[in-house]
């Protein structure tokens, strides 16, 4: 066995156990695990070539089948970690030879794996529908997590206030507001492990001084026009289509949103460049955005969509009048 397959199985043995840690609760897959257990792997193909992640693939799947013993979490694990960091890997392969990869680039692998993850959520509400019978599939989930939170420590001991608090009430209103988005919110988290995993693994690469591609210009993030048009598509049809249909539609359009914020987020960090002092800038824009998370994704969806059409970023860094 050469030297990189070597790697790349080591890679994929990593991976693999950080996600079996996951899945068994440790310390160590909770802290490590849960969103970077696609590193290894992204490591193997952003530094040893995209020919070498089936190598770490099969390593890792193997590695959690026997920690976990179940086929069943080997699957999963192809499904959540070597899926998204395939598409990356895909993308990446065009840019072999040191060369750095284009806006465009970036824009259609994000773009794919949001696609890809919007299929899983539809596939997966689709298998709940089954069960929901007469029922709603938001029902059926909003059922699910009350269980769940009422199983929970936390929702447990029989009080019915606390505090002058209608803890049933509250719970009542969580589950409501995480049901209408969790199944987008889980597409999110698919696409979003794999995208920390591969920024994390090229800096690291870097640092190294083994990367085979430069690192991109995440600014330049541009998006593709037809994943735009899906998630307008998606977003109409959550607001004017009722019942499960509509709920669908409503969950795919949180997760093909992940494209226009990223786009959005590129203006920002545009803007920002042009200002005096660009870190201060971006660290009140996050600190905002983290106060109200939900004004800053309907902004950063709405500058997205505007730049694809308006090309807000050329105009940005145009020289201004008078040499400024």
């Amino acid at each position: 066995m050469t030297r990189p397959s070597t790697l790349a199985v080591g890679a994929g043995a990593l991976g693999g156990a950080l996600l079996a840690a996951f899945f068994k609760g440790s310390i160590l897959g909770m802290l490590f695990g849960a969103m970077l257990s696609p590193l290894p792997l992204a490591m193997a193909a952003l530094g040893l070539g995209p020919m070498f992640l089936p190598v770490a693939v099969v390593s890792g799947a193997v590695t959690v089948t026997v920690l976990t013993g179940s086929v069943l979490m080997a699957a999963i694990y192809l499904v959540i970690d070597a899926a998204p960091i395939a598409v990356i890997a895909r993308f990446a392969r065009a840019s072999e030879g040191g060369e750095r990869p284009s806006g465009e680039a970036l824009g259609k692998a994000i773009a794919v794996m949001a696609v890809g993850a919007v299929l899983l959520v539809i596939a997966g509400l689709l298998g709940m529908a089954q069960d929901a019978g007469d029922g709603t599939i938001e029902a059926l989930l909003r059922s699910r997590l009350d269980e769940m939170l009422a199983a929970a420590p936390i929702g447990s001991g029989g009080a019915a206030t606390s505090g002058g608090v209608d803890l049933a009430a509250a719970r009542a209103e969580i589950v409501r507001r995480i049901a209408g988005i969790l199944p987008g919110a889980a597409a999110w988290n698919w696409s979003l492990r794999a995208l920390i995993s591969a920024v994390l693994g090229q800096l690291m690469l870097k640092r190294m001084g083994i990367a085979l591609i430069e690192t991109p210009l995440y600014k330049r993030f541009a998006a593709p026009l037809w994943p735009l048009l899906l998630f307008g598509g998606a977003a109409l049809a959550a607001v004017t289509i009722e019942g499960d249909a509509g709920f669908i539609a409503g969950n795919a359009a949180v997760a093909l949103c992940l494209v226009p914020v990223l786009q959005g987020l590129a203006v920002v960090h545009t803007i920002a460049g042009r200002v005096s002092y660009p870190r201060v800038a971006l660290a009140v824009f996050y600190v905002s955005a983290l106060r109200f998370p939900a004004v800053a994704l309907i902004v950063l969806v709405t500058v997205g969509m505007v730049e694809h059409f308006f090309a807000l970023r050329s105009r940005i860094e145009a020289p201004q009048p008078g040499g400024q």
